[in-house]
């Protein structure tokens, strides 16, 4: 009787979930995948054009209006700064919005729908939190959480709904306490091991999102939680599969050099110096950022102090970058190597500067365990 009943339900869950999804029924999904692709090798314009070609072929496939947001944001933000970035997005967003909504009035039970209707909503958010606007933040971010959690409700077996799940899940556990409890007001979880495993859910199991899930869960295990076996699991298949990303090229070496595989850093030193000398200011900025930080670690690492400070120098005195962690970063690994020179005073005042990063970062405790230990031997 047991057996039965569960073969009843697997049936009746087996037929609500049975509609087909946008990449098994669209004609314009070998078009979708050519212009994601393009956008994940940095072809900002061929993206572009191939996703616009995409939703002219069919206006009803859920994926272009948003990617197509994402792809004409990153063009502005390299070529005319951040500024003009953030408007893009808004203006984009703006555009976007109501066309998800009309579709959702003639297909209410479209969970895709809904997934990127609420995504759309995510990226007007990462805006806001980028200028600080923290009422906009709150508001498009919950409007967001709104419509990716009724995607859940809707189909809980469509996995591309997992990364920005496992996203927002991680962000707020790693997110003041005040944070985690407005989030779990709205019905969001603060647990950082369910953040974890809805992203690897979606690098897994998606269809479209394992991309940006792979770049996220990338950064969380290099960046804080120090996983450098499971960041290098996530990075190569990033590195390999999309060698015109500069950025998932830079991730990669600095967890080569983080891991003391200088051999295959080597190898790979040409690519990260051609991005490092192409392409507009800001992204040409970030990637010398990245590269000067590979190279004071590799400095660092062979004990030649004084070169890794040069590197940490120029690193803070041409920052562009729209958030401070590598900043962070470059405060940290120049005081370790003022304190292998020495010169204890200089390393104290990186170190303080290193506390005003985010306390989920480990170089924040690594540096009071520094300047404790300073101060006990002086």
């Amino acid at each position: 009787m047991i057996n039965r009943a569960c073969l009843c339900v697997g049936l009746i869950l087996s037929f609500l979930y049975s509609k087909p999804y946008s990449w098994e029924k669209s004609p314009a999904e070998p078009i979708v995948q050519r212009g994601v692709n393009a956008l994940y090798n940095y072809q900002f314009e061929p993206a572009i054009s191939i996703l616009d070609s995409a939703h002219t072929l069919d206006p009803l496939h859920p994926l272009p209006p948003f990617v197509l947001i994402a792809a004409k944001w990153l063009q502005s933000q390299t070529t005319e700064g951040y500024a003009a970035s953030y408007e893009v997005i808004i203006k984009e967003t703006a555009a976007v919005i109501p066309v998800y909504e009309a579709l959702l009035e003639n297909y209410p039970d479209d969970a895709e729908y809904h997934l990127y209707l609420g995504s759309t909503y995510g990226i007007r958010s990462r805006i806001a939190l980028a200028k600080k606007d923290w009422l906009d933040v709150l508001y498009f971010g919950y409007q967001g959480l709104q419509y990716i959690t009724e995607a859940h409700r809707i189909d809980p077996t469509l996995d591309d709904i997992y990364m920005p799940l496992g996203t927002l899940t991680y962000s707020t556990c790693i997110s003041p306490l005040p944070v985690q409890w407005a989030a779990q007001l709205m019905g969001l979880s603060s647990d950082c091991e369910e953040g974890l495993s809805y992203l690897e859910r979606a690098v897994q199991h998606s269809h479209y999102s394992w991309i940006e899930a792979s770049n996220v869960l990338a950064y969380i295990y290099l960046h804080i939680d120090r996983d450098y076996q499971e960041a290098d699991r996530i990075l190569n298949t990033l590195f390999h599969n999309f060698p015109g990303h500069p950025y998932f090229a830079f991730l990669y070496g600095e967890l080569l050099a983080k891991t003391n595989q200088w051999a295959a850093l080597e190898k790979i030193m040409p690519m990260l110096e051609n991005h490092a000398s192409t392409g507009p200011f800001l992204q040409h900025n970030e990637c010398q950022l990245k590269l000067k930080y590979i190279q004071g670690l590799m400095a660092y690492h062979h004990q030649n102090y004084t070169a890794a400070i040069k590197h940490c120098n120029w690193m803070l005195n041409n920052y562009h970058m729209e958030f401070d962690w590598l900043r962070g970063f470059a405060y940290f690994l120049r005081g370790k190597a003022y304190e292998g020179n020495g010169n204890y005073h200089l390393a104290l005042r990186d170190y303080n500067d290193v506390l005003s990063m985010d306390s989920y970062y480990p170089e924040v405790e690594e540096a009071n365990q520094r300047i404790r230990l300073i101060h006990g031997n002086n």
